[in-house]
C-alpha cells in the first residue's frame, strides 16, 4: 500500500520538476542569450571541436566521423576503424567521450533558449516544447559512448558487438531526426514571432 503511494508520487514529482525546468528557461532566456550561446557554438565547433577531430581524420577523405552520417552499419564502423592506428582510434574515443559530449550541452542549450524565445508568447499553449532539444542531445550521448563503447572493444578484441553497432546506428537516425525537428521548430517559432509583430503593429 505504501509502496504504492511512493510510487504515484514520483510519477507526480517527475512532470513537475520538467514543467519548472521548462518554466525556467522561458523566464530567463532572452535574444541576447540565444546569441551568446550561438556565438559559443559557433566558436566551439570551429576552435575546439574541429581540431580535435583531426586526431583521427584521415587525408584521402573517408568517413570522418561516424556521428555525421544519418546512421551506418557495421561495414562502415569496421572500414572506419580498420584504416586508423591505435593511437587514432583512441583520439576518437576520447573525442565521443568528452569533446563531442560537450558540444552536445552546448548545442543543446543553444538550441532551448532559441525555442524558448520564440515560443515565449505561446509557452502556455506549447508547454515544455522548449525542452525537445535536449532528446537530440540525448540521443547524441548515447550515440557517442555507444561507438566509444565499439572502438574500445575493437582494440582489446579485434572485433565488437553486431548489438552495439546496430544501437549507435539507432541513435544517429534518432539524433539526426531529431535536429531536423528542432530546426524545424526554430523556424516555426520564427514564423510565429514575425505574424506576431505585425499584427500587433497593426
Amino acid at each position: 500500500m505504501f509502496d504504492q503511494e511512493e510510487k504515484m508520487e514520483q510519477l507526480s514529482v517527475r512532470p513537475m520538476i520538467v514543467k519548472t525546468f521548462s518554466n525556467f528557461f522561458y523566464q530567463f532566456s532572452s535574444i541576447w542569450i540565444a546569441i551568446l550561446l550561438t556565438i559559443v557554438f559557433i566558436g566551439y565547433l570551429v576552435l575546439v571541436l574541429m581540431v580535435k577531430s583531426t586526431g583521427f581524420e584521415l587525408s584521402d577523405g573517408n568517413i570522418k566521423s561516424l556521428g555525421t552520417s544519418f546512421g551506418f552499419d557495421k561495414a562502415d564502423i569496421v572500414l572506419f576503424l580498420a584504416t586508423r592506428t591505435k593511437e587514432m582510434i583512441e583520439a576518437y574515443i576520447n573525442f565521443n567521450q568528452i569533446w563531442d559530449t560537450l558540444f552536445g550541452l552546448i548545442y543543446g542549450l543553444m538550441y532551448v533558449v532559441w525555442v524558448s524565445v520564440l515560443f515565449k508568447p505561446f509557452s502556455k499553449k506549447v508547454g515544455v516544447l522548449n525542452l525537445f532539444p535536449f532528446i537530440q542531445v540525448l540521443f547524441d550521448w548515447l550515440e557517442n559512448y555507444t561507438l566509444a563503447a565499439v572502438a574500445n572493444q575493437y582494440l582489446a578484441d579485434g572485433v565488437f558487438s553486431s548489438v552495439n553497432a546496430k544501437l549507435a546506428s539507432i541513435f544517429s537516425i534518432f539524433k539526426w531526426v531529431c535536429s531536423g525537428l528542432t530546426l524545424t521548430l526554430i523556424l516555426i517559432g520564427g514564423i510565429l514571432m514575425i505574424a506576431q509583430a505585425i499584427k500587433n503593429k497593426r
